[in-house]
């Protein structure tokens, strides 16, 4: 049926040629553009992804013009460590050479100052981007200094969104040689602390991470420290009140048992605290701060049949330590070793007596032989025990102040079961000749040294060569031309100690920007494998396979011509009904 109103084949075939055109217009597109999904309408969710990983591409780009900065960085100063590395090396040998006798110092002198200037002149050189590591000034008055810079290293964004910037921190604290700065820091005083050298949990006494106190296992601590000497027990009495089950005693029950006699003791009560460490490890530490506070820690049995259990305070040395000999209560007053002085003392066991002469001889250096500390007689007399074999050691305690007791220990020997010490240096040391200390509360284990808190101090934040050593003199600005003498030649090996601390100080910082610059690199060598992977995640998600298209192309260009062709014959088809009126 032909209608004069409606012509369906023309509908049709022009339906048929919009569509192919469309298509013909779509693949034209990804043609020119090289995209199958160039825009939001092409495909929502690929072109979502594609534009978030384009950004993240962008922000990496940035972190890696940023890494190239920051390796630009590390090597400049890198090179003017090595550089001043160096003329340090030089300088030690000046100074060396200046030891020498006959040797003109101030000539010396004249050579050291050319290098003095050509190490500061390199390290204030070694800038880059603006910044110098190595030659900084850390005054308040200079906001741009950081003791701590950082380069970024990466970034990230999570499932929610959150973008994280990762970061290598540079320590220029710790590697710069010159600080114009003239700022202090105060250090604030330490606690004297004693930490278990095993984690408790995995220590031989503790099994599955727990102990069994059930039986006749048992441990006794002695704490021997500036607040007296105490000695707290774990067994299955001290434990019945602190723990649910005695077979299988928790970490923490065994500190809270601990914790709570130091309570009951009226000489530890609010002087030392038991805890955990990070790692798990039993650590005593005192209240007080100074360098007069001091604690031994001794671990072992103290009742008969006991089994010792170890809780990772240190060997157990088998035998019994007897009961410490504590010298007198009065102040510890400095003996004088200098010339024919001399102090002799004699400790035995019962079978062995050990002789011990304290004289300027054994005096370690450097030390005023006329006025001789406690804790360096505490130095002599433990060297000499240990040359001779014997297990008898001392250790330190005292009030307040400083350390102003000496402390015997000793291991059991011979059948007797005591110490003894004799002597003509006893009454010096604060002891009373032929004082005796029995095995009869003894602890088996070995001996353990004092660990001595600090005082407050304060510290220069200077650099490593401008920071004065013991001479009073920086490695920068040292002088020599006016060391003359017996005395000068003492201050001019002091400075050649200084010097080598100085090179295996600057050895230390260029390891340590070695290892960021390992780091910048590897890092670097990451992030354009990773922007490389984003640009192949992109091209699979949006890219057009241009072969494919071109095909389709003269295909629907094909058929765009018979579609046209098609609509140009059903609008014929009215013209020729018409002629037949």
């Amino acid at each position: 049926m032909t209608s004069l109103l409606t012509n369906n084949a023309a509908l049709t075939a022009l339906t048929t040629l919009m569509g192919t055109s469309r298509q013909v217009d779509a693949t034209s597109k990804r043609i020119s553009t090289g995209q199958r999904v160039s825009d939001a309408a092409d495909n929502a969710a690929y072109w979502s992804i594609a534009t978030a990983i384009r950004s993240d591409n962008a922000a990496l780009g940035a972190v890696k013009d940023s890494l190239g900065l920051g390796a630009s960085s590390v090597d400049t100063a890198y090179n003017g460590l090595t550089g001043v590395l160096g003329d340090l090396q030089t300088l030690r040998a000046k100074l060396q050479t200046a030891l020498q006798p006959g040797i003109d110092r101030a000539k010396v002198q004249t050579e050291i100052q050319a290098i003095q200037a050509r190490m500061k002149a390199t390290a204030d050189s070694s800038t880059a981007s603006g910044r110098n590591w190595i030659s900084v000034d850390s005054s308040p008055a200079n906001p741009a200094y950081r003791a701590s810079e950082t380069v970024i290293g990466g970034f990230s964004r999570d499932s929610s969104g959150t973008v994280t910037f990762s970061k290598i921190a540079i320590d220029v604290a710790a590697i710069r040689l010159y600080d114009a700065g003239s700022a202090s820091a105060s250090v604030p005083a330490t606690s004297a602390q004693f930490t278990a050298q095993v984690a408790l949990g995995g220590s031989p006494g503790f099994g599955a991470g727990t102990a069994d106190f059930s039986g006749t296992n048992e441990v006794a601590i002695r704490i021997v420290g500036s607040g007296g000497i105490e000695t707290l027990m774990l067994n299955r009495t001290t434990l019945a009140s602190a723990a649910q089950d005695l077979s299988k005693v928790k970490p923490a029950e065994v500190v809270s048992a601990l914790n709570n006699q130091i309570a009951a003791s009226a000489s530890m009560r609010g002087n030392v605290v038991v805890s955990l460490d990070t790692s798990g490890r039993l650590h005593f530490e005192t209240t007080a701060t100074g360098k007069d506070t001091n604690l031994n820690i001794l671990s072992g049995t103290e009742t008969a049949g006991a089994t010792w259990l170890d809780l990772g305070l240190g060997a157990n040395g088998g035998t019994a330590l007897y009961q410490p000999l504590v010298s007198a209560a009065s102040a510890y007053a400095n003996l004088n070793l200098s010339g024919a002085h001399t102090k002799t003392i004699a400790v035995s066991d019962g079978t062995t007596t050990t002789s011990v002469t304290l004289n300027a001889a054994s005096l370690p250096a450097p030390a005023d032989a006329t006025s001789v500390t406690i804790e360096e007689v505490r130095a002599m007399l433990n060297a000499s025990l240990s040359a001779q074999g014997t297990p008898i050691r001392f250790g330190l305690t005292g009030p307040t102040n400083a350390p102003d007791h000496l402390v015997l220990i000793g291991a059991a020997g011979g059948p007797s079961g005591t110490v003894t010490i004799t002597g003509t240096g006893v009454a010096a040391l604060g002891f009373t000749s032929g004082q005796t200390g029995t095995s009869a509360t003894a602890i088996n284990t070995s001996y353990r040294p004092t660990v001595f808190g600090s005082d407050n101090a304060t510290t220069s934040t200077r650099g490593i060569l401008d920071t004065p050593g013991t001479s009073g003199m920086a490695v920068g600005t040292l002088d020599i031309s006016t060391l003359t003498g017996t005395a000068g030649d003492a201050t001019l090996a002091a400075l050649i100690t200084q010097v080598d601390k100085a090179i295996a100080s600057v050895t230390n910082a260029g390891t340590k920007l070695g290892a960021n610059k390992t780091q910048i690199d590897g890092q670097k060598t990451f992030v354009d494998t990773l922007m490389k992977a984003n640009a192949r995640t992109i091209g699979i998600l949006v890219d057009a396979d241009v072969e494919e298209e071109s095909t389709k192309l003269k295909a629907l260009q094909t058929q765009q011509q018979l579609a046209t062709q098609s609509l140009s014959i059903a609008n014929g088809a009215g013209a020729g009904l018409l002629s037949l009126f």
